[in-house]
């Protein structure tokens, strides 16, 4: 384990140690598609939004979502959205109709740090080492992807941080 963590270390750039959740970077395997997390601006934070993030695939599409608390003693639950415009500072939430249109995804949202699971940490804590998103392949797949080839892997390994 401290021999993965070791790697791990040598093979992320310094700052990505020591990023907050805010401005974390993660890739996949798979197919290379990156989620980028950023400072929620005060129109983001309805609701009980902790991140907020996009998934950008590898065909230049970007997916938009956000990840949320669940009452506080539940596990965050993830959502990512295509095909509407992200609601702006004048703009209302989205309604049901809207979130029923355009959520691709929907699932729980796992931190993984030193080979095991955990809560995701607010927005200014330290990122996990790796994020795991329940079933996002699978739900992507059948909502925007062309195809089981086109699948993303649902675990996530940080990979840079923002400035």
């Amino acid at each position: 384990m401290r021999a993965a963590a070791g790697l791990l270390a040598l093979l992320l750039p310094a700052q990505a140690l020591a990023c907050p959740m805010s401005l974390a970077l993660y890739t996949e395997p798979m197919l290379g598609a990156e989620l980028r997390f950023h400072a929620a601006a005060p129109w983001e934070q309805s609701g009980m939004v902790k991140h907020v993030m996009e998934l950008a695939l590898p065909d230049g599409r970007i997916l938009w979502g956000e990840i949320g608390e669940n009452m506080g003693i539940s596990r965050d639950e993830g959502r990512l959205y295509w095909g509407c415009d992200r609601p702006g500072p004048d703009d209302a939430p989205l309604d049901e109709a809207q979130i029923a249109e355009c959520q691709v995804w929907s699932g729980v949202v796992y931190a993984l740090q030193g080979g095991k699971a955990d809560f995701n940490p607010p927005p200014d804590g330290k990122a996990p080492e790796s994020l795991i998103l329940s079933d996002i392949g699978r739900q992507l797949r059948y909502a925007v992807m062309d195809g089981p080839e086109g699948e993303i892997w649902d675990q996530f390994t940080l990979s840079g941080c923002a400035e």
